[in-house]
């Protein structure tokens, strides 16, 4: 494992010194699981911008896409399914459960 100096304020360091001892971590496993995410989170959004960007040369290249009042419709449908989902799920009550084994 390689070594690397990394400069931070003294207002910074605190913060992470006060959030990692509040989550029992060190500082340095706190630092190094924050960096970690944020790579993911890099490469995740370089990834998006990568599939758009093919996606865009597909359409410019005339292949059919999605007409903007048809995905509309869509999402104003799954909107609403899924307004229709919490609803009816809010409604659903357990029953109560007793426990009846048979030997």
């Amino acid at each position: 494992m390689s070594t690397t100096t990394l400069r931070i304020d003294e207002a910074l360091r605190d913060r992470i010194s006060r959030l990692a001892h509040a989550l029992s971590q060190t500082p340095h496993s706190f630092m190094v699981e924050a960096l970690a995410q944020k790579a993911d989170e890099a490469e995740w959004r370089l990834g998006v911008q990568g599939i758009a960007q093919q996606r865009d040369l597909a359409l410019q290249a005339g292949e059919p896409g999605i007409e903007w009042h048809e995905m509309k419709t869509y999402l104003r449908q799954r909107l609403s399914d899924a307004k229709d989902d919490a609803k009816s799920s809010a409604k659903i009550k357990p029953k109560a459960t007793t426990n009846t084994r048979r030997a």
